[in-house]
């Protein structure tokens, strides 16, 4: 109906070589020995430990199927990326995190490395240059062409317990719209799966603050009217500080840089609008997605997507909007409410880059691509709690957008109450089982308070990897606690989770 994005499709390559081998998804708590507490690289201390434990993440005792990647430091801890690979190229989206108090204790492992018995060979690969035809092909849009180039990937995909050659191609089609990522085989040209990289949300200055419906406290006389103005609507206009600004005249600042066919300019960098004008929502999308940044910084987080981010506003007919790995933007439709006028469509959106941009390729799983649905609604929510005037809403996501779908008191997107518990309500469907997860970490909020809460669940993102599950996302949640408040929240975390049916340890 709405929203529906995570989809993938795969075609069982025509292998038939070894019997699977389970993929390892393992952690584990112990502490690390008393010798390698004050190492001086925190890299040397992550590979020791899991050259250590390495029989029991299935791992090669040399770690010589690991790459590493980065280590990433803040206030709270360590975090060790490493990159499986097979003969020196990737196994796509199978990570492994390390992490590490900032004494060197409490290790946590995260692990999507898949153990194989056999490496397939290939004797001639695809030509390069057939590459973006076939990705197309595969998506439905090869006549039509693409909006942004392509990009190209050589690696494996593990199958059956077979390290498969496999392209990696990302191709942005115009029809159906959106990014796809298609995985080639490598010489036999057959699509062995595909998934559609948009994250999308149903759509829904002077701006709405967050939207009209909770500032008025009431649905009313509030209608879209094919974006007209109204007195109600425009009683609703807040005035606001738009920060960071370049002078240029435009939308652009060191957060966000507005891409609208508004063409939206003011020398005097004032920009009043009502709804009518499509200036309006890029003033809107400015200004929500620069407070969001700025919000995280406040919480310590300097190296969470601090970028300024592209966003074009009014940029699909359709009652959607996205998120874009492949180009890290943001795009809002005008299908209904037009979707960059609610705060909470916003944020939701800017979730997904979050997340993306801790973890690139995160969601490569089911629980995986149902905890960004979720953890987009707990930051939309969250941000309309925190900004709303008043409290109607409250557990509630997108209200004003909603209007045009929904006849709830209040119309919601989606509601993050709804005691949907793991594994009786699963749906199978990330928007439908994000409810699960949106639920723990409002919760949370509710119980520590917003920042703690944000500041605990953003903390967790760095653990995760690509192809994380709930108990991942869970236990790495506790694991901030430790690492963030020595543990103070842990029997609220607990009990939390357990009422989601998530374990937490």
């Amino acid at each position: 109906m709405f929203k529906r994005h995570k989809l993938w499709s795969t075609v069982a390559a025509a292998i038939a070589l070894t019997l699977a081998v389970p993929t390892a998804m393992a952690e584990t708590e112990a502490p690390i020995s008393a010798e390698q507490k004050q190492p001086a690289d925190t890299k040397v201390a992550a590979d020791r430990y899991l050259k250590e434990h390495a029989k029991q993440y299935q791992l090669k005792a040399d770690l010589s199927d690991l790459k590493y990647v980065t280590t990433i430091q803040t206030d709270a801890g360590h975090y060790v990326r490493y990159q499986q690979i097979v003969n020196n190229a990737p196994v796509f989206n199978r990570q492994v995190t390390v992490t590490l108090d900032r004494s060197f204790h409490n290790p946590l492992v995260i692990s999507g490395y898949e153990p194989y018995t056999t490496v397939q060979q290939v004797s001639q690969l695809l030509p390069p240059g057939d590459l973006k035809a076939k990705a197309l092909q595969f998506v439905g849009d090869q006549a039509q062409g693409e909006w942004a180039p392509s990009s190209e990937e050589y690696g494996y995909t593990i199958q059956k317990g077979v390290a498969t050659p496999t392209y990696r191609v990302v191709v942005h089609s115009k029809a159906p719209y959106g990014a796809w990522e298609t995985y080639i085989h490598a010489g036999s040209g057959e699509l062995l799966r595909k998934r559609n990289l948009n994250q999308r949300v149903n759509g829904t200055g002077k701006v709405f603050l967050p939207n009209p419906v909770e500032s008025q406290g009431s649905v009313g006389n509030l209608k879209d009217n094919n974006d007209q103005d109204s007195p109600e609507l425009t009683k609703q206009l807040k005035s606001v500080t738009l920060q960071g600004l370049d002078g240029s005249g435009y939308l652009r600042g060191q957060y966000v840089y507005i891409n609208s066919a508004a063409k939206t300019y003011s020398a005097a960098n004032q920009f009043n609008y009502t709804r009518s004008n499509d200036s309006f929502e890029d003033v809107m999308a400015y200004y929500h997605i620069d407070t969001l940044q700025r919000y995280l910084q406040q919480l310590g987080f300097k190296n969470v997507n601090n970028r300024a981010i592209k966003v074009n506003v009014n940029a699909s007919p359709d009652d959607n909007s996205y998120y874009q790995p492949s180009t890290g933007e943001l795009t809002f439709g005008t299908g209904g409410v037009d979707d960059a006028e609610d705060a909470g469509v916003i944020a939701h959106e800017y979730g997904h880059a979050i997340q993306d941009n801790q973890v690139p390729g995160f969601g490569d799983s089911h629980e995986g691509g149902s905890m960004g649905e979720g953890f987009g609604d707990f930051l939309g929510a969250t941000y309309e709690d925190a900004t709303s005037s008043t409290s109607f809403g409250k557990a509630c996501v997108a209200e004003w957008d909603a209007t045009s779908y929904s006849s709830s008191n209040p119309p919601c997107l989606r509601r993050l109450d709804v005691n949907k518990v793991y594994p009786r309500d699963l749906q199978n469907e990330v928007h439908a089982d994000g409810e699960i997860w949106s639920q723990g970490l409002y919760d949370m909020a509710q119980a520590f308070g917003r920042d703690v809460a944000t500041k605990i669940i953003i903390q967790a993102h760095f653990s995760l990897t690509p192809t994380a599950t709930f108990k991942d996302g869970a236990k790495a949640i506790k694991q901030a606690d430790l690492q963030l408040y020595g543990g103070q929240h842990a029997g609220d975390i607990d009990r939390i989770w357990k009422a989601r049916g998530i374990p937490t340890s």
